[in-house]
């Protein structure tokens, strides 16, 4: 269980002047987990999260969250670097969550496309017959 997420380090930067308009940006995104430290009850967990806009820019966040469970997760990841399934999907996804609504927020603050694809409207054809 998630008892506490927090963001410790932000790092934001537009590479290209603000005029400079390419036909496509490539977004990629990644999550990178550095450590995980056993603190009482709890295993800290610390991370990285990474938005590249191509030649565009890009945004860096590090911190931290803190996961209480039943598993020795320290251990396992000491071993082979890698979190029981089960934890990291639940890790993996409030770490993604949290990171790309501020990444979202960065990115309009840097002038940068939002790193999520924006939703598209389609007008509705007129329906013609019975009904």
């Amino acid at each position: 269980m998630i008892k506490d997420l927090e963001i410790t380090s932000i790092e934001g930067r537009r590479y290209a002047p603000i005029d400079t308009r390419p036909q496509e940006v490539r977004i990629d995104q990644n999550l990178t987990i550095a450590d995980v430290k056993k603190e009482g009850e709890f295993s800290r967990i610390i991370y990285k999260f990474t938005s590249s806009f191509s030649s565009l820019g890009g945004i860096s966040l590090e911190g931290t969250l803190l996961y209480q469970g039943s598993e020795d997760i320290e251990s396992r990841w000491r071993k082979d670097k890698s979190l029981p399934e089960t934890v990291a999907n639940e890790v993996q996804t409030a770490i993604f969550s949290s990171s790309i609504i501020e990444t979202i927020l960065l990115a309009r603050e840097l002038r940068l496309p939002p790193p999520i694809p924006m939703p598209t409207l389609q007008k509705k054809k007129d329906v013609v017959g019975f009904g």
